[in-house]
């Protein structure tokens, strides 16, 4: 199939691309002289033990969650619903 380019919208779509970053430089370059870091405040290792943490965390509330639906659906031995 044939596509037409539209170099007009190209070159707009460069432009404010190069506008984006011409302002994200600026901004590094202001906080860099005013001495902000902004890098993450979690160095690797301990992000990789909280993502660990975290997928347990969800794990063992996904089984009380299973255990709670199996405990809520007994009444007095028997089963709701049931005859």
């Amino acid at each position: 199939m044939f596509f037409l380019t539209n170099h007009f919208l190209i070159a707009q779509m460069v432009d404010m691309r190069l506008e984006e970053e011409l302002c994200q430089a600026e901004t590094r370059r202001l906080l860099r002289e005013a001495g902000i870091d902004r890098r993450g405040w979690l160095a690797r290792p301990g992000c990789w033990l909280l993502c660990q943490v975290g997928r347990l965390l969800v794990a063992l509330g996904r089984r009380l969650e299973q255990y709670g639906l199996h405990g809520s659906l007994k009444l007095d031995g028997k089963v709701a619903g049931g005859r």
